[in-house]
C-alpha cells in the first residue's frame, strides 16, 4: 500500500473511524439514580457512601450506533483503498462528496441516539460525544478533501 497518496484529509476520515470504533465500547447511556434511592440501597447493603448507579451501556447495545459505525467504516474504507497503488476505479461522483455524505449520515444516527434517551431514567455518558465527534470528523475530512478537489 502506497500511502503516500493519501491527503491529511483522508487520514482524519481514518481517523474518525478508528475512534468511533473505540466509542462504541466506552459507556454511551449511564443509569443515573436519584441520591435518596442511592442513599437507601446504600443502607440495605450496610455500605457508606456506595455508587451502585454503575449499570451503563456502550455503543454496540444500539443498532444505530453500529450502522453508523459501519458508514463511517466505509468512508475509510473508500479512503484507503483509493490509496492502494494497483487498485484503480472511478466514482460518478467526487470521492470527497462520497466520503462526506456517508459521514453526515453517521453524524445524523448519532446524533438521533443522543436525542433519543433508552429510559428517563438513564443520562448520556462519554461514550457517545466521543462517537459525535468522530463521525463529525469524517464529515469533514470528507467535506475538505472535496474541497481541496474543486
Amino acid at each position: 500500500m502506497d500511502t503516500s497518496k493519501m491527503s491529511r484529509y483522508d487520514w482524519v476520515v481514518v481517523a474518525g473511524a478508528l475512534v468511533f470504533f473505540f466509542a462504541l465500547f466506552l459507556p454511551w447511556f449511564r443509569l443515573a439514580l436519584p441520591q435518596d434511592v442511592i442513599d437507601a440501597l446504600a443502607k440495605g447493603l450496610r455500605v457508606s457512601g456506595a455508587d451502585v448507579s454503575g449499570l451503563s451501556q456502550n455503543g454496540w447495545h444500539y443498532g444505530v450506533a453500529v450502522l453508523a459505525w459501519l458508514f463511517t467504516l466505509l468512508a475509510s474504507t473508500l479512503v484507503v483503498v483509493k490509496g492502494v497503488r494497483d487498485l484503480k476505479f472511478a466514482l460518478p461522483v467526487p470521492e470527497g462528496m462520497v466520503v462526506m455524505a456517508l459521514g453526515i449520515v453517521a453524524l445524523v444516527l448519532v446524533l438521533l441516539r443522543l436525542v433519543v434517551l433508552p429510559a428517563a431514567a438513564f443520562d448520556r455518558a462519554g461514550g457517545i460525544w466521543f462517537a459525535l465527534l468522530a463521525a463529525a470528523a469524517v464529515a469533514l475530512g470528507g467535506f475538505l478533501k472535496n474541497a481541496e478537489t474543486s
